[in-house]
């Protein structure tokens, strides 16, 4: 777990904030790629690097086959998976039927005093926590509580599946709470999601401030 605080408390979590675009995992590869430093060492997002490429080479067959490589990756993180799906997407090439709806994440926006607060949680167990107020939570970590909390998120929006609609931007919301889930096939939301999400989401945000403010002593 990391935490993190911004002076400049408007830009974190903002419409532009890199970091609040990073938790949907949905940008063009191109934009990805301008913000990872990569030093030419193998890796995922080499490879990713490397598919783009050959993309422009004309090459879109090997690109796709390279992205497909970064798929067999073991561990491979849930956010990685999904920019590799979204440059697949890029390239044509959809998911197969069974496994394109699995909801492999869900980014919940809270409207809290003219702003909004963000919470994104994966299917790997990792979580973001954007504070309006300027600060932030990252947990990395294996956790079994966490991990728990975080597929009782996922789980939440299943039942609401049938109304969401597909998001193609990462705008802040014009009012109200948003639940997003990510999935190989994209991003699908759903407005004033129903109180069991809510309540999903207050979950695993008190657990992530109470993590917080135990390894910071207080």
């Amino acid at each position: 777990m990391t935490t993190s605080s911004n002076t400049e408390a408007h830009k974190l979590g903002s419409e532009g904030d890199p970091i609040r675009q990073g938790l949907f995992a949905c940008e063009p590869i191109k934009e990805l790629l301008r913000r990872v430093k990569l030093d030419g060492r193998p890796g995922p997002f080499q490879s990713i690097a490397d598919a783009t490429k050959l993309a422009g080479e004309g090459k879109k067959e090997e690109a796709k086959s390279c992205l497909r490589s970064v798929l067999a990756l073991p561990m491979l993180e849930t956010r990685t998976q999904l920019w590799v799906w979204s440059g697949l997407r890029e390239l044509g090439e959809q998911p197969d039927p069974q496994p394109a709806w699995e909801i492999l994440g869900v980014v919940f926006e809270l409207p809290v005093q003219g702003a909004y607060d963000t919470l994104a949680a994966y299917q790997d167990g990792s979580a973001r926590y954007l504070n309006f107020s300027g600060r932030a939570i990252f947990w990395d970590a294996p956790d079994e509580t966490i991990k728990t909390l975080c597929q009782a998120l996922l789980a939440s929006t299943v039942p609401a599946a049938s109304r969401a609609v597909p998001r193609a931007s990462v705008s802040l919301p014009n009012s109200g709470m948003h639940a997003t889930f990510l999935t190989r096939s994209g991003m699908f939301v759903i407005p004033n999601p129903r109180q069991l999400v809510v309540d999903a989401a207050t979950s695993l945000m008190k657990e992530l401030i109470r993590r917080a403010r135990a390894a910071q002593g207080q």
